[in-house]
C-alpha cells in the first residue's frame, strides 16, 4: 500500500461552551420574554435543540439585545 490519504487532515474538535451562561431577557422587550418562554417549555419538556435555537436567538436579537 502507498499509504495515500483519503482525508485532507486531522478533524476539527470544536470547544462545547457547557460553561457560558444562557442570555437573560431584557425587561420590557416582548421578543426576548417570548424566547425565554419558549425556551422554558422546551426544556421542560427534554428538547434541548429548541433550547439551543431560542439561546442563539435572544443573542441575536434584532433590537441587539444580548
Amino acid at each position: 500500500m502507498s499509504g495515500t490519504k483519503t482525508y485532507p487532515g486531522d478533524p476539527v474538535e470544536l470547544p462545547l461552551r457547557q460553561d457560558q451562561l444562557e442570555p437573560t431577557p431584557v425587561e420590557g422587550c416582548l421578543g426576548c420574554t417570548e424566547l425565554a418562554n419558549v425556551r422554558d417549555r422546551a426544556r421542560a419538556g427534554g428538547d434541548m435543540t429548541t433550547v439551543t435555537d431560542c439561546n442563539v436567538y435572544m443573542r441575536r436579537h434584532p433590537e441587539g439585545h444580548q
